[in-house]
């Protein structure tokens, strides 16, 4: 294996992210098979919550509780990313960090304390997560690495990208869909021109694509002139940015639901065709650009 590392950005908030990040990761390592050997298994994804508001590991620990074992309350203690960013991981183990939900979902949990990393960060505080993948050879072990990012400009977003192959942009379809875009895109340029670190000489982050979420034509029939609009913006031709054909939609289902409660686990055929859809056009456009990325580094 050799994991392709997936950045879930926006700067913009209440986009869907969080969402549509665990419903990704639950389906492709539930419903995603991959053939090793002539021996099918489902695809292994790794979760990173680099997120201070930690949405995504309350959503997973209300719905893999009964998986887990009880986590200590001591903080030095429970796994979470705040290891990597304040102590001396030598000598720890993976498990020290990351928390098995099942055999091939995994999750590094974010954790509150990180709230307080901007402040406090020295130097090399960003390159701190790169440097965990890279020791702990994190890539060996996982098909993919998600990371659900916060949606501000900040050190966990340097984090994301330094270590990020792709980067795949949720937005709602509305009046300010195109600037958040364009503000991300800016934000990224700033990252990898600007902040100049060594890793960018190997490879830079590719932008997977755009992915409409919280639709809902039926009742919103203004959200096509704006999908369509985005996708004749002069950004997304300037910047040749891929807008996916396969939609998040808006459902109360899922809106509404208490943390434990996911798509997969619904009897919803809308729904889960839906993600399967979406989780299809995901591994196509990844594996298209790892193509095009092999090309670039061989020119």
């Amino acid at each position: 294996m050799d994991a392709k590392i997936i950045s879930f950005i926006n700067m913009k908030g209440g986009v869907g992210k969080t969402t549509l990040c665990k419903e990704v990761a639950c389906y492709l390592t539930e419903r995603f098979e991959i053939s090793e050997e002539e021996k099918k298994r489902n695809l292994r994804v790794l979760l990173i919550d680099i997120d201070p508001q930690a949405n995504l590991t309350q959503s997973l620990l209300e719905r893999f509780e009964r998986n887990i074992p009880k986590l200590n309350t001591n903080i030095g203690e429970k796994r979470s990313i705040e290891k990597i960013f304040s102590k001396d991981i030598t000598g720890m183990k993976d498990e020290d960090i990351i928390l098995k939900l099942t055999d091939n979902l995994h999750l590094i949990p974010g954790e509150l304390e990180t709230v307080f990393l901007e402040r406090s960060q020295s130097s090399n505080t960003a390159s701190k997560l790169l440097d965990f993948i890279m020791d702990f050879k994190i890539r060996e072990k996982y098909d993919y690495v998600i990371l659900d990012c916060p949606p501000t400009y900040s050190v966990y977003t340097e984090m994301a990208l330094y270590c990020s192959d792709f980067y795949f942009v949720p937005v709602v379809p509305d009046a300010y869909s195109t600037l958040g875009v364009d503000l991300l895109e800016r934000v990224v340029e700033d990252i990898i021109y600007h902040k100049r670190h060594s890793i960018f000489k190997e490879r830079k982050p590719y932008n997977l694509g755009v992915i409409f979420t919280r639709v809902d034509l039926a009742d919103k029939p203004k959200q096509q002139n704006f999908i369509e609009a985005l996708k004749d913006s002069d950004l997304v031709e300037r910047k040749e940015i891929y807008t996916f054909g396969s939609h998040f939609i808006e459902s109360n289902k899922v809106s509404t639901a208490e943390f434990d409660k996911y798509i997969i686990d619904r009897d919803d055929t809308r729904l889960d065709t839906m993600m399967i859809e979406i989780c299809e056009e995901l591994l196509q456009r990844e594996g298209e650009c790892y193509a095009k990325t092999l090309v670039t580094e061989n020119k």
